[in-house]
């Protein structure tokens, strides 16, 4: 079990206000906001560390952030171990206080306020309540849905919660000025005074081992759950996802399928179009045909009542007295017949 001198989650204490314990150093370069990220990163990645498990000692695990913060920095400032712990300190202090005011703004449940109107809320409230603005929301942001922040600020409260004997009057965190690279001692566990921030911690206690263990499953169960909606968040969204796509490739495949059909009914009616064309273009040339044909019949129908006018002429202009009696009676015949054709015309 960790000592009663350090936090459940590895940072460094918060410590009560000791004027015997307190001394004045020189201040270095402020941190940046990516210098403030990066130590956050360091924090997390450390915490969770696989191999070397929740139960690093205090030194152990700020020397393995110390690594993880110079391997991966982009500035040539120099931290120490010191500064990283005492720069977490604040981070931690701060970060703490708008989660807590943040809480208490969700608790309203005002209808109507989106996410971005309770962070402006309890930006408001927070600085009501400590004179100054929050000026870690970058921190903040990197550490809110990380559920081993969330699992350290559950025992964090509830040890808070269950102490017999809580500090009634915490020393505010001051916000005078921009915060300065400051000095954590980790020998004696105090922290050298500046003019930025002063931490405090609630009075150490016993606690019994029954008791500590059903906080920590407690805990582990509330991050379980987490992590179990989260999944299932997930999952409904991948699900929702699938849908949507699966909606969209049926819309596209109706649409296409559609214009498909578009295109054969175009076409049927088209090639139905060109046949009524050829049809009546057959038909006209029968008729052409046709009345070409029946010219040609008039024609020799012409011709033939000429010829035959020109024959039944030619009998009738015959001689017939100087022809012998058989051959006079044939021609007389004749004549009687080309004048009886005459009168029925």
């Amino acid at each position: 079990m960790h000592s009663q001198d350090q936090n459940l989650d590895g940072s460094p204490p918060l410590l009560t206000n000791n004027p015997t314990s307190v001394k004045k150093s020189t201040r270095g370069v402020n941190f940046s906001p990516e210098e403030d990220k990066l130590l956050v990163s360091a924090w997390l990645s450390c915490d969770i560390d696989a191999i070397q498990g929740t139960d690093q000692k205090h030194t152990q695990l700020w020397e393995k952030i110390y690594e993880y913060f110079q391997q991966h920095k982009e500035t040539a400032t120099e931290r120490s171990i010191k500064s990283l712990t005492n720069r977490w300190s604040c981070i931690q202090k701060a970060t703490n206080a708008f989660c807590s005011t943040l809480a208490q703004v969700e608790g309203l449940n005002k209808s109507g306020m989106t996410t971005q109107d309770k962070i402006d809320k309890a930006n408001i409230m927070y600085e009501s309540q400590e004179k100054c603005r929050f000026q870690f929301r970058h921190c903040w942001r990197l550490l809110k849905d990380q559920p081993k922040w969330i699992s350290r600020d559950v025992k964090q409260r509830k040890m808070m919660f269950q102490s017999p004997t809580p500090t009634l009057n915490p020393t505010p965190i001051q916000c005078s000025g921009p915060i300065d690279d400051s000095v954590f001692d980790l020998e004696t566990g105090n922290v050298i005074e500046n003019d930025v921030i002063e931490l405090d911690r609630p009075t150490s206690r016993k606690s019994e081992e029954g008791k500590r263990k059903v906080h920590d499953t407690q805990a582990e169960e509330i991050i379980r759950l987490k992590k179990m909606k989260y999944t299932l968040l997930e999952e409904s969204r991948a699900q929702e996802d699938k849908i949507y796509r699966y909606k969209a490739e049926k819309m596209e495949y109706d649409k296409e399928k559609e214009e498909k059909k578009l295109r054969l009914e175009e076409e049927r009616l088209r090639l139905e179009a060109e046949k009524i064309r050829q049809e009546d273009e057959r038909l006209r040339l029968e008729a052409e045909r046709i009345r070409q044909e029946d010219e040609r019949l008039r024609i020799e129908a012409e011709k033939t009542e000429i010829e035959k006018r020109e024959a039944d002429q030619r009998i009738m202009m015959m001689d017939v007295s100087v022809m012998p009696e058989m051959q006079r009676l044939y021609f007389e015949e004749l004549r009687r017949e080309i004048m009886l054709r005459r009168r029925q015309t």
